[in-house]
């Protein structure tokens, strides 16, 4: 007997009910303990419904000198996505949430952030991530994933498909480090006038005052006691986290240039939001000039999180975009 499905509205419907149950409960009083780097007490039970509603389990695994949190769902072609500066593999878990009916996501922490073990002597300039998500990769037996990567992410993706170009089936840009064009933002002007970093937050205030820089306008994101738990793990990585920024900045890499200069010349969509405050939206052009295969989509009303401010139409617009890859393919044979 075949089992009865639900249409996509009522799946979205059914997990936003089921979220918003599942959240009530658990705090209700339920005693949970998140894995140790995770945060703890009630922001961690509720990002724990998160993961659940978006169809993802939380594991680990190791790599040279790192323990390596990330999610896994859904099914499919892996597409494997990495975070920005001073972000997680939460970044993703929304966006994740429609994604998963189409492929096998894998929202990875990358070493220094999120629930990873903190080395404060490490090297984390974007060349050596690239290099561990690399291992990361090959830990998972994934051959040759999709991949995609916001700000920081964008920047590791970018350096990750310059150096393995037969590893890769596409690269999914979203708003991606390493552009020259983003000297122009008002987080870059603001760093070069005073040297004060505007994406290390570490009150509640501070925080949410962080996200209304990133986002064009924020969502209902999460209440006051999880900003009051990121924040803190904000100040708590203050000075590991100014030492990576400090590197980035004396080991620059340009991204549009590694990817002109290598062998990929895979597939490559490139997502940005037109008030981008952090990167400048003109870095969508510079990537594209060294990808001319690479197809554009810049929205309106949209920061520098587009897979969290608008994660369904970010999400549709990824699966019309992979798509229509698979029908060039099949035109072309």
């Amino acid at each position: 007997m075949k089992a009865f499905e639900l249409s996509g509205k009522m799946k979205r419907t059914a997990k936003a009910v089921a979220a918003g149950l599942g959240l009530s409960i658990m705090l209700a009083g339920c005693q949970f303990q998140q894995p140790e780097g995770e945060l703890q007490g009630m922001a961690g039970l509720a990002f724990s419904a998160e993961r659940a509603v978006s169809g993802l389990e939380y594991k680990v695994l190791q790599i040279d000198g790192f323990k390596v949190p990330y999610l896994q769902g859904g099914k499919g072609e892996p597409l494997v996505l990495i975070h920005g500066y001073g972000g997680s593999k939460d970044n993703f878990t929304r966006v994740a949430r429609y994604l998963t009916d189409t492929y096998t996501v894998y929202a990875i922490d990358v070493p220094g952030f999120g629930g990873t073990n903190r080395v404060m002597d490490a090297d984390y300039t974007i060349p050596s991530q690239a290099d561990r998500i690399h291992q990361i990769i090959e830990k998972l037996g994934l051959e040759r994933p999709h991949i995609g990567g916001n700000s920081m992410g964008g920047a590791i993706a970018g350096a990750y498909a310059a150096k393995y170009p037969q590893e890769v089936s596409s690269v999914w840009f979203l708003a991606p480090g390493g552009m020259k064009a983003s000297e122009q933002s008002e987080v870059r002007q603001h760093f070069l006038k005073t040297g004060e970093v505007l994406l290390i937050a570490t009150t509640k205030e501070q925080y949410e005052k962080l996200l209304d820089l990133v986002m064009f306008k924020r969502p209902a994101l999460a209440p006051g006691f999880v900003l009051e738990a990121m924040a803190g793990r904000a100040a708590a990585d203050q000075e590991l986290h100014n030492r990576i920024f400090k590197q980035f900045r004396e080991n620059p890499v340009y991204t549009d240039q590694l990817l002109a200069a290598s062998d990929y010349r895979g597939p490559a969509l490139i997502v940005w939001g037109k008030q981008d405050r952090v990167l400048h939206v003109d870095g969508a052009a510079e990537l594209k000039a060294a990808m001319p295969q690479a197809k554009v989509i810049l929205m309106d009303e949209m920061g520098h999180v587009p897979q969290m401010e608008k994660p369904e139409q970010v999400a549709k617009d990824y699966i019309e975009w992979r798509k229509s890859l698979v029908t060039a393919t099949a035109l072309l044979n």
